[in-house]
C-alpha cells in the first residue's frame, strides 16, 4: 500500500514543485514528496498532535528543509471541527471507541492568500472521508493553477457523510480537471471509480 503510494507520488512530483500534502500522518508522503521537489516548497497539515510530533521528528531525521508543519485539518470552512482518532489514523467521521478532539480548520484557499502563496503545482489529500470538503475549500486555487492531484478514496467514510466517489470526480471534471482511477498494484491509470482506492486528476489548462 505505501510503497504503491510513495511509487506513484514519486513520478509526479517534480524537481521546483510546491506541493500540499494534506492528512500527512507521521509524515512518509511529506518526506517523500520535499526530497523529490528540492527547490521547491511542501505544505504538510495533519492536526492530531501525536502524529505531527513524529512527522515534525521525520522531518528533521531526513535532513528536510523545505517543508512546513501545520497542526491544522484542511476542509471547506476555516474554524473548528471534532476529530477522531483511533490511534492508526484520524478523520471527521466517527469511530467506534476512536479519541474525539476538537480541531482547528483551514481552508487550502484561505491558507494560500494568508501566506501570500501563488502557486501550487500539487496536492497529494488523504484525509479520511473529507475529500470533496477539502477541495471545496480548494476551488480558488484549482482555478488558478495547474495542478496535479492524488487522492486516497475512502468510500465508507465518504459515505457517512453523505458523498460518493462520482461526487468526487464530477467536482473535479467540473473544474476541467482530467480525472483517472489509479491501481496501486501496477501504477495504471484508468477509469474505473467502482473499485479504485485512489484517484489521479489534473488540469491543462
Amino acid at each position: 500500500h505505501e510503497r504503491g503510494e510513495l511509487s506513484f507520488l514519486e513520478s509526479i512530483a517534480k524537481e521546483g514543485i510546491n506541493a500540499i500534502d494534506i492528512g500527512a500522518n507521521v509524515g512518509i508522503t511529506t518526506v517523500a514528496i520535499a526530497k523529490r521537489a528540492g527547490g521547491g516548497k511542501v505544505y504538510s497539515f495533519e492536526p492530531i498532535s501525536q502524529y505531527a510530533d513524529i512527522l515534525r521528528e521525520n522531518i528533521s531525521f531526513n535532513g528536510i528543509e523545505n517543508a512546513s508543519l501545520y497542526e491544522l485539518a484542511v476542509t471547506a470552512h476555516k474554524g473548528f471541527i471534532d476529530c477522531y482518532d483511533d490511534g492508526l489514523s484520524s478523520g471527521i467521521v466517527s469511530k467506534e471507541g476512536a479519541k474525539k478532539f476538537k480541531v482547528p480548520t483551514i481552508t487550502i484557499d484561505g491558507f494560500l492568500h494568508s501566506n501570500g502563496i501563488s502557486e501550487i503545482g500539487l496536492i497529494n489529500m488523504d484525509c479520511e472521508g473529507s475529500e470533496l470538503l477539502a477541495l471545496r475549500g480548494a476551488k480558488e486555487t484549482l482555478s488558478m493553477n495547474k495542478i496535479q492531484i492524488f487522492c486516497e478514496i475512502h468510500r465508507d467514510f465518504l459515505k457517512q457523510l453523505g458523498y460518493s466517489v462520482k461526487d468526487v470526480v464530477t467536482y473535479l471534471k467540473n473544474l476541467q480537471f482530467e480525472v483517472q482511477s489509479v491501481s496501486l498494484d501496477s501504477l495504471k491509470l484508468g477509469s474505473d471509480f467502482d473499485k479504485c482506492d485512489y484517484i489521479y486528476a489534473q488540469n491543462t489548462d
